[in-house]
Protein backbone atom coordinates (compact mmCIF):
# COMPACT_ATOMS: atom_id res chain seq x y z
CA UNK A 1 0.00 0.00 0.00
CA UNK A 2 3.13 2.40 1.22
CA UNK A 3 4.71 1.77 -2.25
CA UNK A 4 1.63 2.37 -4.52
CA UNK A 5 0.94 5.69 -2.82
CA UNK A 6 4.03 6.68 -3.06
CA UNK A 7 4.21 6.04 -7.01
CA UNK A 8 1.19 8.21 -7.41
CA UNK A 9 2.31 11.04 -5.15
CA UNK A 10 5.24 11.26 -7.57
CA UNK A 11 3.84 11.86 -10.14
CA UNK A 12 1.70 14.71 -8.20
CA UNK A 13 2.24 18.27 -10.04
CA UNK A 14 0.03 20.93 -7.97
CA UNK A 15 -0.01 24.45 -8.24
CA UNK A 16 0.86 26.06 -5.20
CA UNK A 17 -2.03 28.19 -4.48
CA UNK A 18 -4.73 25.22 -4.70
CA UNK A 19 -1.89 23.17 -2.67
CA UNK A 20 -2.21 25.92 0.81
CA UNK A 21 -6.01 25.88 0.19
CA UNK A 22 -6.26 22.13 0.40
CA UNK A 23 -3.78 21.84 2.85
CA UNK A 24 -5.31 24.52 5.17
CA UNK A 25 -8.65 22.51 4.75
CA UNK A 26 -7.09 19.46 5.59
CA UNK A 27 -5.63 20.68 9.18
CA UNK A 28 -8.98 22.42 10.07
CA UNK A 29 -11.32 18.62 9.24
CA UNK A 30 -7.91 16.62 11.19
CA UNK A 31 -8.48 19.36 13.95
CA UNK A 32 -12.19 18.71 14.37
CA UNK A 33 -12.28 15.21 13.99
CA UNK A 34 -9.74 12.62 12.50
CA UNK A 35 -11.66 10.10 13.35
CA UNK A 36 -15.14 10.93 12.18
CA UNK A 37 -15.85 10.15 8.56
CA UNK A 38 -17.91 13.26 6.42
CA UNK A 39 -18.34 13.55 2.94
CA UNK A 40 -17.32 16.44 1.49
CA UNK A 41 -16.30 17.84 -2.31
CA UNK A 42 -12.74 17.07 -3.02
CA UNK A 43 -11.49 20.09 -5.13
CA UNK A 44 -7.81 18.26 -6.22
CA UNK A 45 -6.23 15.19 -6.10
CA UNK A 46 -3.67 16.97 -3.75
CA UNK A 47 -6.33 17.18 -0.81
CA UNK A 48 -7.23 13.34 -0.60
CA UNK A 49 -3.05 12.95 -0.37
CA UNK A 50 -2.80 15.71 2.04
CA UNK A 51 -5.43 14.41 4.38
CA UNK A 52 -4.47 11.11 4.37
CA UNK A 53 -0.76 11.90 5.14
CA UNK A 54 -1.51 14.17 7.99
CA UNK A 55 -3.40 11.22 9.82
CA UNK A 56 -1.27 8.80 8.83
CA UNK A 57 2.27 10.79 9.45
CA UNK A 58 2.97 8.98 12.78
CA UNK A 59 2.17 5.69 11.18
CA UNK A 60 4.06 5.79 8.28
CA UNK A 61 8.14 6.92 7.21
CA UNK A 62 7.14 5.78 3.96
CA UNK A 63 4.37 7.70 3.16
CA UNK A 64 6.01 10.76 4.82
CA UNK A 65 9.10 9.99 2.10
CA UNK A 66 6.39 9.96 -0.67
CA UNK A 67 5.16 13.27 0.05
CA UNK A 68 7.81 14.77 -0.34
CA UNK A 69 7.06 15.26 -4.60
CA UNK A 70 4.52 18.04 -3.38
CA UNK A 71 5.80 21.38 -2.23
CA UNK A 72 5.63 23.29 0.74
CA UNK A 73 4.06 20.12 2.40
CA UNK A 74 7.02 18.24 3.66
CA UNK A 75 9.03 21.56 5.72
CA UNK A 76 5.07 22.11 7.18
CA UNK A 77 4.76 18.69 8.71
CA UNK A 78 7.70 18.40 10.27
CA UNK A 79 7.50 21.31 11.97
CA UNK A 80 3.90 20.09 13.01
CA UNK A 81 5.68 16.93 14.36
CA UNK A 82 7.49 18.97 17.05
CA UNK A 83 5.06 22.10 17.77
CA UNK A 84 1.25 21.54 17.73
CA UNK A 85 1.20 25.09 17.52
CA UNK A 86 2.11 25.55 14.37
CA UNK A 87 -1.60 24.67 13.28
CA UNK A 88 -3.08 27.32 14.68
CA UNK A 89 -0.43 29.36 12.77
CA UNK A 90 -1.84 27.69 9.52
CA UNK A 91 -5.52 27.81 10.64
CA UNK A 92 -5.85 31.17 10.72
CA UNK A 93 -3.87 31.88 7.44
CA UNK A 94 -0.85 33.32 9.30
CA UNK A 95 1.82 31.70 7.06
CA UNK A 96 2.67 33.66 4.24
CA UNK A 97 3.46 32.04 0.87
CA UNK A 98 6.31 33.46 -0.59
CA UNK A 99 7.38 30.77 -3.54
CA UNK A 100 10.58 33.17 -4.53
CA UNK A 101 12.68 31.09 -6.90
CA UNK A 102 16.50 31.39 -8.29
CA UNK A 103 18.33 28.66 -10.03
CA UNK A 104 21.83 28.98 -10.60
CA UNK A 105 24.82 26.34 -11.56
CA UNK A 106 21.99 23.60 -12.08
CA UNK A 107 20.32 24.28 -8.42
CA UNK A 108 17.32 25.70 -7.68
CA UNK A 109 16.36 27.38 -4.83
CA UNK A 110 13.20 28.02 -3.73
CA UNK A 111 11.97 30.29 -0.52
CA UNK A 112 8.27 28.27 -0.05
CA UNK A 113 6.53 29.69 2.58
CA UNK A 114 7.41 31.90 5.96
CA UNK A 115 6.17 32.51 9.38
CA UNK A 116 7.27 35.17 11.12
CA UNK A 117 6.53 37.54 14.52
CA UNK A 118 8.96 39.84 16.63
CA UNK A 119 10.64 36.68 17.61
CA UNK A 120 12.07 34.77 15.02
CA UNK A 121 10.75 33.12 11.71
CA UNK A 122 10.48 29.77 10.23
CA UNK A 123 11.25 29.51 6.70
CA UNK A 124 10.69 26.69 4.54
CA UNK A 125 12.57 25.86 1.46
CA UNK A 126 13.14 23.63 -1.14
CA UNK A 127 16.29 22.72 -3.43
CA UNK A 128 16.58 20.53 -6.14
CA UNK A 129 19.26 20.12 -8.61
CA UNK A 130 20.01 17.78 -10.96
CA UNK A 131 23.53 16.14 -9.96
CA UNK A 132 23.54 14.86 -6.40
CA UNK A 133 23.50 17.20 -3.41
CA UNK A 134 24.55 14.87 -0.86
CA UNK A 135 28.03 15.13 -2.47
CA UNK A 136 29.83 17.29 -0.42
CA UNK A 137 27.58 16.56 2.60
CA UNK A 138 28.01 20.44 4.05
CA UNK A 139 25.13 23.12 3.77
CA UNK A 140 25.84 26.69 5.03
CA UNK A 141 22.66 29.26 5.15
CA UNK A 142 22.60 32.66 6.55
CA UNK A 143 19.48 34.92 6.51
CA UNK A 144 20.19 38.63 6.04
CA UNK A 145 17.90 41.64 6.42
CA UNK A 146 18.63 44.68 4.29
CA UNK A 147 22.06 43.45 3.80
CA UNK A 148 22.79 42.45 6.93
CA UNK A 149 22.72 39.21 9.18
CA UNK A 150 19.80 39.18 11.58
CA UNK A 151 20.84 38.66 15.00
CA UNK A 152 19.23 35.58 16.04
CA UNK A 153 19.87 32.17 17.09
CA UNK A 154 19.70 29.64 13.82
CA UNK A 155 18.76 26.43 12.98
CA UNK A 156 18.31 24.25 10.23
CA UNK A 157 19.15 20.37 8.60
CA UNK A 158 22.13 18.96 7.00
CA UNK A 159 21.46 16.98 4.01
CA UNK A 160 21.08 13.11 4.98
CA UNK A 161 23.54 10.41 4.38
CA UNK A 162 22.28 9.49 1.00
CA UNK A 163 21.83 10.55 -2.65
CA UNK A 164 19.92 13.95 -2.96
CA UNK A 165 18.37 15.74 -5.62
CA UNK A 166 15.38 17.08 -3.84
CA UNK A 167 15.50 18.52 -0.08
CA UNK A 168 13.07 20.14 1.34
CA UNK A 169 13.14 21.52 5.05
CA UNK A 170 13.04 24.81 7.12
CA UNK A 171 15.66 27.52 8.72
CA UNK A 172 14.45 28.63 12.59
CA UNK A 173 15.67 31.85 13.70
CA UNK A 174 15.17 33.07 17.50
CA UNK A 175 15.91 36.47 18.19
CA UNK A 176 18.98 36.71 20.63
CA UNK A 177 18.93 40.42 21.69
CA UNK A 178 16.24 42.26 20.68
CA UNK A 179 12.69 41.63 18.52
CA UNK A 180 13.17 42.11 14.76
CA UNK A 181 11.74 44.89 13.44
CA UNK A 182 9.70 44.90 10.01
CA UNK A 183 9.29 48.30 9.18
CA UNK A 184 11.49 47.25 5.77
CA UNK A 185 10.56 43.52 5.30
CA UNK A 186 13.31 42.97 3.11
CA UNK A 187 15.21 39.57 3.85
CA UNK A 188 17.21 37.41 1.38
CA UNK A 189 18.92 33.52 2.32
CA UNK A 190 21.98 32.50 1.40
CA UNK A 191 22.17 28.72 0.49
CA UNK A 192 26.36 27.83 0.19
CA UNK A 193 26.73 24.32 -1.20
CA UNK A 194 29.92 22.87 -2.51
CA UNK A 195 31.41 26.90 -2.47
CA UNK A 196 28.45 27.81 -4.44
CA UNK A 197 26.12 30.63 -3.25
CA UNK A 198 23.06 31.13 -3.93
CA UNK A 199 21.14 34.15 -2.96
CA UNK A 200 17.06 33.90 -2.60
CA UNK A 201 15.74 37.53 -1.99
CA UNK A 202 12.22 37.81 -0.83
CA UNK A 203 10.06 40.51 0.86
CA UNK A 204 7.32 39.64 3.88
CA UNK A 205 3.97 41.69 3.08
CA UNK A 206 1.51 40.19 5.73
CA UNK A 207 0.97 41.78 8.97
CA UNK A 208 3.08 40.89 11.89
CA UNK A 209 1.13 40.15 14.74
CA UNK A 210 2.34 42.26 17.91
CA UNK A 211 4.36 39.92 20.93
CA UNK A 212 1.29 40.20 23.87
CA UNK A 213 3.95 40.96 27.64
CA UNK A 214 2.97 40.52 30.99
CA UNK A 215 5.02 41.43 33.64
CA UNK A 216 5.48 38.51 36.63
CA UNK A 217 7.98 40.03 38.46
CA UNK A 218 8.16 36.98 41.05
CA UNK A 219 10.60 35.54 43.32
CA UNK A 220 10.92 31.98 44.17
CA UNK A 221 12.78 29.76 46.11
CA UNK A 222 13.25 26.04 45.61
CA UNK A 223 15.43 24.25 47.95
CA UNK A 224 16.69 27.48 49.21
CA UNK A 225 17.96 28.31 45.96
CA UNK A 226 16.55 31.36 44.90
CA UNK A 227 15.23 33.01 41.30
CA UNK A 228 12.65 35.65 39.66
CA UNK A 229 10.18 35.18 36.92
CA UNK A 230 10.31 38.80 35.57
CA UNK A 231 8.43 38.41 32.18
CA UNK A 232 6.23 36.40 30.20
CA UNK A 233 5.74 37.29 26.18
CA UNK A 234 3.13 35.45 23.94
CA UNK A 235 4.14 35.64 19.70
CA UNK A 236 2.97 33.85 17.62
CA UNK A 237 5.69 31.51 17.27
CA UNK A 238 6.88 31.23 20.78
CA UNK A 239 6.19 31.68 24.35
CA UNK A 240 9.03 33.12 26.28
CA UNK A 241 9.87 33.26 29.98
CA UNK A 242 12.51 35.19 31.30
CA UNK A 243 13.94 34.05 34.40
CA UNK A 244 16.35 35.92 36.65
CA UNK A 245 18.98 33.97 38.96
CA UNK A 246 20.08 35.43 42.28
CA UNK A 247 23.98 35.56 41.96
CA UNK A 248 24.14 34.72 45.64
CA UNK A 249 22.78 31.17 45.29
CA UNK A 250 24.95 28.07 46.37
CA UNK A 251 24.20 26.19 43.98
CA UNK A 252 24.24 27.11 39.86
CA UNK A 253 21.35 26.53 38.20
CA UNK A 254 21.64 24.84 34.95
CA UNK A 255 18.29 24.49 33.53
CA UNK A 256 14.50 24.46 34.11
CA UNK A 257 14.09 21.47 32.05
CA UNK A 258 10.02 21.42 32.98
CA UNK A 259 8.32 24.80 32.15
CA UNK A 260 4.14 24.45 31.40
CA UNK A 261 1.90 27.18 31.08
CA UNK A 262 -1.23 25.68 32.16
CA UNK A 263 -4.96 27.21 31.14
CA UNK A 264 -8.28 27.50 33.91
CA UNK A 265 -8.93 24.52 33.08
CA UNK A 266 -5.61 23.23 34.74
CA UNK A 267 -4.72 21.92 31.52
CA UNK A 268 -1.27 22.50 29.08
CA UNK A 269 -2.02 25.56 27.18
CA UNK A 270 1.67 25.55 26.53
CA UNK A 271 4.77 23.88 27.15
CA UNK A 272 8.51 23.07 26.23
CA UNK A 273 8.25 21.34 22.62
CA UNK A 274 11.51 19.58 21.27
CA UNK A 275 13.78 20.06 24.16
CA UNK A 276 15.12 23.32 26.08
CA UNK A 277 15.85 26.48 24.03
CA UNK A 278 17.33 29.14 25.83
CA UNK A 279 19.03 32.42 24.99
CA UNK A 280 21.33 34.22 27.83
CA UNK A 281 24.49 34.57 29.67
CA UNK A 282 26.39 33.25 32.48
CA UNK A 283 27.30 36.26 33.91
CA UNK A 284 24.22 38.12 33.83
CA UNK A 285 22.09 35.34 35.39
CA UNK A 286 19.10 36.14 33.09
CA UNK A 287 17.81 33.84 30.76
CA UNK A 288 15.11 33.69 27.88
CA UNK A 289 13.24 29.96 27.75
CA UNK A 290 11.36 29.21 24.63
CA UNK A 291 7.96 26.96 24.48
CA UNK A 292 5.47 26.21 21.88
CA UNK A 293 2.91 28.98 21.31
CA UNK A 294 -1.13 28.32 21.58
CA UNK A 295 -1.11 32.63 20.13
CA UNK A 296 -4.68 31.79 18.28
CA UNK A 297 -6.28 30.90 21.52
CA UNK A 298 -7.00 33.24 24.28
CA UNK A 299 -6.98 31.78 27.86
CA UNK A 300 -8.57 33.11 30.37
CA UNK A 301 -5.65 32.86 32.92
CA UNK A 302 -2.52 31.19 33.12
CA UNK A 303 -0.25 29.35 35.46
CA UNK A 304 3.61 28.94 35.14
CA UNK A 305 4.48 25.39 36.55
CA UNK A 306 8.22 25.08 36.83
CA UNK A 307 10.18 21.60 37.70
CA UNK A 308 13.24 19.12 37.20
CA UNK A 309 15.11 22.15 37.76
CA UNK A 310 19.35 21.35 37.17
CA UNK A 311 21.67 22.63 39.69
CA UNK A 312 24.64 21.89 40.37
CA UNK A 313 27.01 23.35 43.86
CA UNK A 314 28.97 26.27 42.79
CA UNK A 315 32.72 25.07 42.76
CA UNK A 316 31.60 22.14 41.55
CA UNK A 317 29.68 22.79 38.18
CA UNK A 318 32.84 23.29 35.66
CA UNK A 319 36.52 21.03 35.09
CA UNK A 320 39.67 22.67 34.80
CA UNK A 321 41.93 21.06 31.66
CA UNK A 322 45.86 21.42 30.80
CA UNK A 323 45.35 21.10 27.43
CA UNK A 324 49.16 21.57 26.89
CA UNK A 325 49.96 18.72 29.32
CA UNK A 326 46.73 17.12 27.77
CA UNK A 327 46.04 16.62 32.04
CA UNK A 328 43.09 17.08 34.08
CA UNK A 329 43.74 20.39 36.97
CA UNK A 330 40.32 20.01 38.92
CA UNK A 331 37.47 17.90 38.27
CA UNK A 332 34.29 17.95 40.27
CA UNK A 333 32.83 14.86 43.05
CA UNK A 334 29.61 13.90 40.48
CA UNK A 335 27.89 10.77 40.95
CA UNK A 336 29.02 8.80 38.18
CA UNK A 337 31.38 11.95 36.41
CA UNK A 338 34.81 11.04 35.26
CA UNK A 339 36.89 12.86 32.42
CA UNK A 340 37.85 9.84 30.07
CA UNK A 341 40.75 11.54 27.43
CA UNK A 342 42.27 14.73 27.46
CA UNK A 343 43.25 15.70 23.31
CA UNK A 344 45.68 18.67 22.49
CA UNK A 345 42.27 20.57 21.43
CA UNK A 346 39.54 18.13 22.53
CA UNK A 347 37.98 16.92 26.31
CA UNK A 348 35.90 14.00 26.46
CA UNK A 349 33.68 13.25 29.80
CA UNK A 350 31.28 9.99 30.44
CA UNK A 351 27.96 9.87 33.63
CA UNK A 352 25.74 7.48 34.12
CA UNK A 353 22.44 9.39 34.89
CA UNK A 354 19.21 7.71 36.19
CA UNK A 355 17.36 9.36 33.42
CA UNK A 356 18.13 7.32 30.20
CA UNK A 357 16.36 10.37 28.11
CA UNK A 358 18.90 12.88 29.74
CA UNK A 359 20.22 14.24 26.38
CA UNK A 360 21.76 17.59 26.55
CA UNK A 361 25.22 19.12 25.97
CA UNK A 362 27.59 18.52 28.69
CA UNK A 363 29.56 21.08 28.30
CA UNK A 364 28.77 24.99 28.11
CA UNK A 365 31.23 28.19 28.03
CA UNK A 366 34.79 28.32 28.82
CA UNK A 367 37.20 30.09 30.08
CA UNK A 368 41.33 30.27 30.27
CA UNK A 369 43.39 31.37 32.60
CA UNK A 370 43.41 34.94 32.10
CA UNK A 371 39.64 34.81 31.93
CA UNK A 372 39.01 34.91 28.12
CA UNK A 373 36.27 33.13 26.80
CA UNK A 374 37.62 30.25 24.57
CA UNK A 375 36.04 29.62 21.41
CA UNK A 376 34.28 26.09 20.65
CA UNK A 377 35.05 24.22 17.67
CA UNK A 378 32.69 21.46 18.20
CA UNK A 379 30.63 19.32 20.43
CA UNK A 380 28.81 16.20 20.44
CA UNK A 381 26.49 14.04 22.99
CA UNK A 382 25.82 10.46 22.39
CA UNK A 383 24.93 7.12 23.97
CA UNK A 384 27.63 4.88 24.58
CA UNK A 385 25.74 1.69 26.00
CA UNK A 386 25.13 0.30 28.94
CA UNK A 387 23.58 3.91 30.23
CA UNK A 388 25.98 5.38 29.94
CA UNK A 389 26.56 9.21 27.78
CA UNK A 390 29.31 10.89 26.63
CA UNK A 391 30.10 13.95 25.99
CA UNK A 392 33.05 15.84 23.76
CA UNK A 393 34.09 19.77 23.22
CA UNK A 394 37.02 21.21 21.51
CA UNK A 395 38.07 24.53 21.27
CA UNK A 396 40.12 27.19 19.36
CA UNK A 397 42.79 27.43 21.14
CA UNK A 398 45.30 29.74 19.70
CA UNK A 399 46.58 32.64 22.02
CA UNK A 400 44.76 31.11 25.11
CA UNK A 401 46.55 30.17 28.28
CA UNK A 402 46.25 27.15 30.24
CA UNK A 403 44.44 25.73 32.43
CA UNK A 404 41.01 26.60 30.70
CA UNK A 405 38.13 26.41 32.90
CA UNK A 406 34.83 24.36 31.51
CA UNK A 407 31.93 25.00 33.02
CA UNK A 408 29.24 22.49 33.20
CA UNK A 409 26.13 22.91 30.64
CA UNK A 410 23.38 20.35 31.68
CA UNK A 411 23.98 17.35 34.36
CA UNK A 412 21.21 15.44 35.91
CA UNK A 413 21.32 16.73 39.35
CA UNK A 414 17.67 18.31 40.70
CA UNK A 415 16.79 20.25 43.12
CA UNK A 416 13.54 18.80 45.22
CA UNK A 417 10.56 20.84 44.41
CA UNK A 418 8.10 22.22 41.88
CA UNK A 419 6.56 25.93 41.91
CA UNK A 420 3.64 27.50 40.81
CA UNK A 421 3.02 30.88 40.06
CA UNK A 422 -0.09 32.76 38.69
CA UNK A 423 0.15 35.41 35.29
CA UNK A 424 -2.08 38.16 35.59
CA UNK A 425 -3.59 38.65 32.00
CA UNK A 426 -3.97 42.15 32.38
CA UNK A 427 -1.21 43.88 29.94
Amino acid sequence: MDQKLKDFLNQLETPHEELAQARKRALVQKQKDVTRRKQWLVTSVALVAICFFLVSIRLSPTIALAVSKVPGLEAIVQLIHHNKGIEDVLEHDYNEQVYETVEQAGIQATIEEVIADETGMYIMYRLISDKDLNTDKLIEIEVLQNGEGIKAAKTYSAFMNEETYDFSSSIELIASEEKIDYTHPNFEVRFTIEEQVIRVPFTLKNEIKQTRSYVVNEQIEVEGQKFTVNEIEISPLRVSIEIAIDPNNEQRILSFNSLELLDENNEVWSKISNGVVEVGTMDKNVNKYYLQSNYFREPKSLTLKIAEIEALPKGQDFIEVDFDKQQVVTIPNLPTFKVTEVYPMQVRAQYKPKNPDHHRQLFGDAFDANGKQVDTRGSTSSGMGDGIHEGTVSYELENVKNPIKIYINSFPNYLKGSVQVKISLDE
